[in-house]
């Protein structure tokens, strides 16, 4: 009789084929995560994942803000400009996906952001040679399907390595913090030298951001494998689980609600009479609440369920955008409602990572990430973008908003339905 027990024992305690469609999900999904021991990551690790991003971001500052007075410069109409921008939004679509698909395949990131990073350059030493319309087109469309790696493969990289050691909760705000302080340097410096020498040195510091990044990315390594390396198994049929699908529609619609801010806010806030201080004044405020975050997300984290903090933000962003469109004249209130943009930014995206990890990792790690990325920025941004163009025209600005804030809400209600029939944690 205990000879049977025995052997019953040894038979219930062999690991079994998972039966789950979660192909990808992180082992670490069945329990929270552990906790993280100072130390447990080579804090040399921490430095470079931080200059990633800080590298990354300033390239941004550099490109978002400036990009179309760069444009304006060389003499392109205003239709002109509308398509070379809509020409950034389309690369995202697409281009995330198959850099994932790529890393997925090759078992590798580091040396796809290596070469995205030095293509980028190179074709970014390009540009002041080009002066039609068409061939700046071709520039940037090529210019945007190379650089729609980075955030992509970086985030994938960092997370893989975070998540190893129990991480990611404590630390990838800290990390990610670099990146917002990256973004704030780049566009104050942009600012000052091309008042200073004019827009003819745009494409020069942009290349010189690259430089930087490229330097950063050669000193970077490969997480290790989680596992034997086996034919990474398809991403796109997890699209077809209701919780995926909800999560991703919130995605989108966050995105889609925030085109109103990263398009009309400043033209908004002219129109109010805010001087061009003021308007710097108010994108300041959002970025340092979103550093701030960052530095202290391992607390909220630790206190409050995931469901909670993505659903929440996406009511706070609600509040935001309504607060934005029809209260816009009082400029105190405006200067306590980008404070909000901890929440709507920086707090969505850290719990829409975590939350990514739930179906995508190992494998489907890079995928994973790309279709989070294509999905809410690409295609959200620039349906957005559209929307909310069509309502500042027809409508009026303050309507804009309005809209933003209705996606957002929306939004709520996906959120919420990503993590129908799941128990909260303990």
């Amino acid at each position: 009789m205990c000879a049977w027990r025995r052997r019953a024992l040894r038979r219930s305690c062999r690991p079994r084929p998972p039966t789950s469609p979660d192909l990808g999900r992180a082992p670490a999904d069945a329990a929270p995560e552990r906790a993280f021991v100072p130390g447990s990551i080579d804090p040399a690790t921490y430095l470079r994942f931080g200059l990633f991003y800080l590298g990354y971001y300033a390239y941004v500052g550099v490109i978002s803000p400036y990009v179309s007075l760069f444009f304006s410069d060389r003499g392109f109409s205003p239709v002109q400009i509308g398509v070379l921008m809509a020409c950034f939004q389309l690369s995202r679509i697409v281009g995330p996906y198959l850099w994932g698909w790529l890393s997925d395949v090759l078992h590798t990131r580091v040396r796809l952001l290596r070469l995205a990073a030095v293509s980028a350059l190179l074709a970014f030493l390009m540009v002041p040679g080009v002066h039609s319309c068409g061939g700046m087109m071709a520039m940037m469309i090529g210019l945007n399907l190379i650089t729609s790696a980075m955030s992509p493969l970086g985030d994938a990289l960092t997370i893989s390595t975070l998540r190893r050691h129990g991480a990611f909760d404590h630390r990838y705000g800290r990390v990610r913090m670099f990146g917002s302080v990256g973004f704030i340097g780049a566009v104050l410096a942009g600012g000052a030298l091309f008042e200073h020498f004019g827009m003819v040195a745009f494409p020069w510091l942009a290349s010189a951001t690259l430089a930087l990044f490229a330097i950063v990315v050669m000193g970077m390594r490969d997480a290790p494998d989680e596992g034997p390396r086996v034919r990474p198994p398809p991403a796109l049929p997890l699209l077809r689980r209701p919780d995926v699908a909800w999560f991703l529609g919130s995605a989108f619609l966050m995105m889609f609600a925030h085109a109103a801010l990263y398009v009309f806010y400043s033209l908004y806030l002219a129109q109010l009479g805010y001087s061009k201080l003021a308007i710097g004044a108010m994108w300041t405020i959002g970025v340092v609440a979103e550093i701030v975050f960052f530095f202290y997300q391992g607390r909220l984290f630790a206190r409050l369920a995931l469901r909670t903090i993505l659903a929440g933000t996406f009511v706070l962003a609600a509040i935001r955008f309504g607060m934005t469109g029809y209260f816009g004249q009082y400029v105190w209130l405006m200067a306590v409602v980008q404070v909000l943009h901890a929440a709507t930014f920086a707090a969505h995206h850290s719990a829409s990572l975590k939350r990514l990890q739930h179906w995508f990792a190992g494998p489907l790690q890079g995928r994973g990430q790309a279709l989070y990325t294509g999905i809410s920025y690409g295609v959200g941004g620039t349906l957005g973008g559209l929307a909310m163009g069509w309502t500042w025209k027809t409508l009026t600005p303050s309507h804009t908003f309005g809209l933003a804030a209705a996606a957002a809400l929306a939004g709520a209600c996906c959120a919420a339905l990503s993590f129908r029939g799941e128990r909260a944690p303990a």
